[in-house]
């Protein structure tokens, strides 16, 4: 009976083992057969690895390239080529390096490069159906709609609204200063562009100084903390698209969309009990809505909550980050930060120390600051392309198929020596208007370029002028012991530092 029961377990056992070696042997076909994909295409590729492809991070954390398309961009910038092949996990990628060819996907061949690569699922995450994700007819639909929104004249109508949310701001510093703290620079900054999304493009007084644990700062710190458990999603998503769809998986929690939906109903219920508009994004999403409900192609209730969680979402988090980084520098850079100080003072002198929205086009020097910082860390690490219509690239032999992801890596482009001599130095003058003119064309697009570039750039850089110049205006930051040398997060697709970042500040006076 032992011998039998022995036999038995021994028998199951080597089952198990079979299968696992099969099993495993079929993934490492596969991969070893994905990974041909360029070279059957007659395309220079960068050697990757089984099963990660070229996510190079992936021992320290990493789930999606980011930071490591700089790597590629190198690689394939060393061999002297125009583009290379890589992958992320199997999913064969085009990496462009080349200025011209970049232009002509970006923006003279457009409709050839129109969609992006990324993951939405219509049937089972309708709120995820937004303008950064949508594609072809639907993008342009969407685009054209939603454009209004941040044109100069809508800008200037916002101006006050932004400068408003610099009062708690300056608050919050304040209190920091008198009680001695070192202060977390872009838990700061969150709070602030948080209250400013919240303000102009939903008209809602979030106050998030007041409440720390507000609904807001929750998700956003949900959101942009990436755990395990979200970087294997996020592989199963690249990996296994069509089955991730037919299983229902979303790119959002469920909690995190159902409370942008509470939200949005709320304050749309709120506006039309009470009669109230607002000249916002949600006010012109609303009139989308309304205007369009009976025609052939809606701007459904879906598509309205998707915006306003894609506009909370890359609104407050990149100009935080931004902002975070930027006074890092200006930390770091003393000489640079009386600099830009002197400017503003003279500035606000002319406007009897209130800031106008005509007067933000002398701040030059600012200006200089911020598409220095954006080139250091731009806010996108790379642009993603899919060839929607079968193209041949100019003087090449490759004909580029429908379905082909194309990865445009601007962090590698903004750190070219080429373009930019000592390329991780923080030097404003880069962009002085006696030198900005020899940066060549293509290879400085921090909010990317072309008909798909980032439509709220305007605000953006609004949001951070006014930032700035209400900061710098009333504080001096220097480095403290807590502050250590910030280099980018790799292993995430949206910048982000590598660690908080600590400032002293000190109050000046203006008397």
């Amino acid at each position: 009976m032992d011998d039998l029961m022995l036999h038995r377990c021994l028998g199951f056992l080597f089952y198990v083992t079979a299968l696992v070696v099969v099993t495993f042997f079929c993934i490492f076909l596969y991969f070893k057969y994905s990974f041909t994909h360029w070279y059957r295409r007659g395309v220079p590729y960068i050697k990757p690895k089984i099963p990660f492809g070229n996510n190079n991070s992936f021992g320290t954390g990493a789930f999606s390239y980011g930071i490591e398309s700089l790597d590629w961009y190198r690689e394939i910038k060393k061999r002297g080529l125009k583009y290379g092949g890589a992958w992320s996990w199997d999913n064969p990628l085009l990496v462009i390096v080349d200025p011209e060819y970049i232009k002509t996907i970006l923006v003279k061949d457009f409709d050839h490069f129109t969609d992006r690569h990324f993951f939405h699922n219509p049937k089972y995450d309708p709120k995820n159906e937004s303008l950064f994700v949508v594609e072809k007819d639907e993008w342009k639909y969407m685009r054209q709609n939603l454009s209004p929104t941040f044109t100069p004249v809508k800008m200037k109508t916002m101006f006050e609204g932004v400068k408003r949310c610099t009062v708690p701001l300056i608050q919050c510093l304040e209190e920091s200063v008198k009680n001695g703290e070192i202060i977390d620079i872009k838990d700061v900054m969150s709070a602030y562009t948080i209250d400013v999304i919240g303000a102009n493009i939903y008209g809602l007084q979030l106050e998030s100084f007041k409440a720390k644990d507000s609904k807001f700062r929750e998700i956003g710190r949900e959101v942009f903390n990436i755990t395990w458990m979200k970087g294997i999603k996020v592989i199963f998503f690249r990996m296994y698209e069509k089955i991730a769809r037919n299983l229902g998986i979303t790119i959002l929690s469920r909690d995190i969309i159902m409370s942008f939906d509470q939200i949005v109903k709320d304050t749309v219920e709120y506006r039309r009990k009470n009669e109230v508009k607002y000249q916002d994004f949600m006010q012109l999403s609303m009139d989308l809505h309304d205007s369009t409900k009976d025609k052939d192609r809606p701007y459904t209730f879906d598509h309205l909550v998707s915006n306003i969680i894609v506009f909370f979402l890359a609104g407050f988090d990149t100009s935080a980050t931004t902002l975070s980084f930027c006074l890092y520098h200006l930390a770091m850079n003393p000489e640079i930060q009386e600099k830009l100080r002197n400017e503003i003072m003279i500035t606000l002198k002319a406007c009897n120390g209130d800031l106008t929205f005509e007067a933000m086009k002398n701040l030059t020097y600012l200006r200089q600051i911020l598409d220095e910082t954006l080139r250091l860390y731009p806010p996108i690490n790379a642009l993603s392309r899919v060839t929607v219509k079968s193209y041949k690239l100019k003087d090449s032999n490759l004909i580029l198929n429908k379905g082909d992801k194309i990865i445009i890596p601007v962090v590698g482009l903004h750190r070219d020596p080429e373009y930019f001599p000592d390329p991780d130095r923080f030097d404003p003058d880069r962009f002085s208007p006696e030198r900005k003119n020899s940066i060549p064309s293509n290879v400085y697009m921090p909010f990317g370029d072309g008909p798909r570039a980032c439509i709220g750039m305007r605000f953006a850089l609004m949001q951070m002028t006014l930032g700035l110049v209400e900061i710098l205006s009333n504080f001096r930051f220097s480095q403290c012991d807590e502050t250590v040398p910030v280099k980018p997060k790799r292993g995430v697709f949206i910048m982000a530092p590598n660690n908080v970042i600590y400032l002293k500040a000190e109050k000046i006076c203006n008397d």
